[in-house]
């Protein structure tokens, strides 16, 4: 005697009448095993039944195989993180599988913001830092812009030609001649 698992009994009336549960189950076992004898008989009486037979275990084999397969995706997809994390296939109910496909495009475009924000605030970290070098090299110029023009002036080029011995004359139209 065999017990399925889809028993049309159950463990209430089970407890109520085990005896007569039984003798239910051993009859629809018996009918079950009738019907299939019956269903051999009539095809070994058609002449078919070898090919026949041969036909439903192939068929039976490639429904086995589609199974297996099926079974094998469903593994994946329960398996793959990002997936689950991308449909909500974790949750349990399907309203809050709806919210979460509503939320997972809000969640989207608060990551894109964050990243524009650091993005925003690491090129304004570069425009100050090419600020302050364009300051110092203003700077610079400044510095050495006076020291060429601290060399250039009436009372240094004195200096200079004094420390030559050479004398600067004055001319009518107010420029000055080297004499030599």
């Amino acid at each position: 005697m065999s017990i399925e698992n889809d028993d049309k009994y159950t463990p209430e009336e089970e407890n109520f009448d085990p005896q007569g549960i039984a003798e239910l189950r051993r009859r629809d076992e018996e009918e079950r095993l009738n019907r299939r004898i019956r269903r051999e008989i009539i095809r070994i009486e058609s002449g078919d039944s070898d090919q026949q037979m041969e036909e439903e275990r192939q068929r039976m084999a490639e429904e086995e195989e589609e199974r297996k397969a099926e079974e094998a995706r469903q593994q994946r997809r329960k398996g793959s993180i990002i997936l689950n994390l991308l449909t909500g296939s974790f949750l349990s109910s399907s309203g809050a599988t709806a919210y979460y496909r509503m939320l997972i495009p809000i969640a989207i475009m608060c990551f894109i913001c964050i990243f524009l924000t650091f993005l925003s605030l690491n090129a304004d970290r570069e425009l100050y830092q090419l600020e302050k070098q364009a300051e110092i090299l203003r700077d610079r110029a400044i510095i050495i812009e006076d020291e060429r023009f601290s060399i250039s002036t009436r009372k240094e080029i004195n200096n200079l030609l004094d420390s030559y011995n050479i004398e600067l004359e004055e001319l009518d139209n107010k420029s000055y001649v080297i004499s030599e």
